[in-house]
């Protein structure tokens, strides 16, 4: 008889073991997206809105120097040009047929603003689909009425045993060594019954993150078709149109930035010494041709060309900060301006 309660609590142990690292397993998961009931009035997976990735353009800050600069000390550079100092092919994250162009070549963009979305309307019916299955795993996983059940049919296994044995120990044989057998073997049975609901209940929530992992995949894919500017600036080229099939890694539209612009110019070593030039800050000056207006922005040099040109000469670039103009519609300063530029080898004054 010991022997036999022996074999029935290691095999309860076993079970036992097994639901608690399913319910492990379960939580390890981990990090996927969780969904309320719809009775509790908030998001579930069906009604839910798709989540849009934020991030921060870079900032100019880093190309301002705003202190006074001492214009005694100026050194003039030559042969300044202007250009992009960021440009960028937007590229398809996905193979598919462009449904909308947003853009022209020469509009103003800002970063983040769509500038193409590709056909995505099998991928929304599959989204629903996925959600519908994500809210039937939460539904089934919250149902724990066969585990309920499980655990009151124990209780009363148990109870009608120990009430059985309490009559055979006070009255030997009113009842049948048989019957109490027979209601051990119950309450094994409701025991093992118990243990089985915890394991369903285990998996049930594996099910949940299981679902929740297909929608979050399909909501990546949706979001991939959505194809957004990574920087403020302009349109310089759109390459695909709407109807045309576009595959994953091809450029759709040219962009380039404009809140920053490279200058890049020729600077004599008998002014300055390569060395001392890098990160020193610069300005540039230009007459607007129509209100005959001088404009100055700021910013630093950027780089140094090892490569000496004839005459002790030697190519920088500087990077600076452009500045709107005063309805806000344009920038100051454009590519290809003709301007000059100085540059301040002792930088900020007191």
């Amino acid at each position: 008889m010991r022997r036999h309660w022996m074999i029935l609590a290691f095999a309860i142990g076993v079970e036992l073991a097994r639901a608690s690292t399913l319910a492990t397993s379960a939580d390890s998961v981990g990090d996927l997206p969780t969904m309320t009931t719809a009775a509790s009035g908030k998001e579930t997976a069906s009604n839910r809105k798709i989540p849009v990735p934020s991030a921060s353009p870079k900032s100019t800050d880093d190309v301002i120097d705003s202190g006074p600069l001492d214009e005694s000390r100026a050194i003039p550079v030559q042969e300044c040009i202007v250009h992009f100092s960021e440009e960028l092919n937007v590229p398809s994250t996905e193979s598919g047929l462009i449904a909308e162009v947003f853009v022209e070549a020469g509009d103003a963009i800002q970063w983040g603003d769509p500038i193409a979305r590709l056909d995505d309307r099998k991928l929304r019916i599959q989204s629903k689909a996925a959600s519908l299955r994500l809210d039937s795993a939460m539904q089934q996983s919250m149902d724990d009425l066969e585990l309920q059940y499980a655990e009151k049919a124990l209780e009363e296994a148990q109870a009608e045993l120990d009430a059985s044995r309490a009559i055979y120990n006070d009255a030997a044989g009113a009842i049948p060594l048989t019957t109490l057998r027979r209601l051990r073997l119950s309450v094994e049975r409701a025991v093992l019954e118990v243990a089985r609901a915890k394991k369903a209940a285990a998996i049930a929530k594996i099910e949940v993150d299981l679902r929740s992992a297909d929608v979050s995949v399909i909501d990546d894919t949706l979001r991939r078709c959505q194809l957004q500017s990574p920087l403020s600036g302009v349109v310089l080229q759109v390459y695909r149109h709407r109807g045309e099939w576009v595959t994953a890694g091809e450029s759709v539209a040219r962009v380039a930035r404009l809140d920053r612009l490279d200058v890049n110019a020729i600077l004599s070593a008998d002014q300055l010494s390569p060395q001392a030039c890098r990160d020193q800050s610069v300005s540039v000056r230009w007459i607007d041709p129509i209100s005959k207006v001088e404009h100055r922005l700021r910013g630093r040099v950027t780089s140094v060309q090892p490569q000496r040109v004839a005459g002790s000469r030697y190519r920088i670039q500087a990077t600076v900060a452009n500045d709107r103009t005063a309805d806000g519609k344009d920038w100051t300063l454009h590519p290809g301006t003709e301007v000059r530029m100085l540059v301040y080898p002792v930088g900020k004054t007191q």
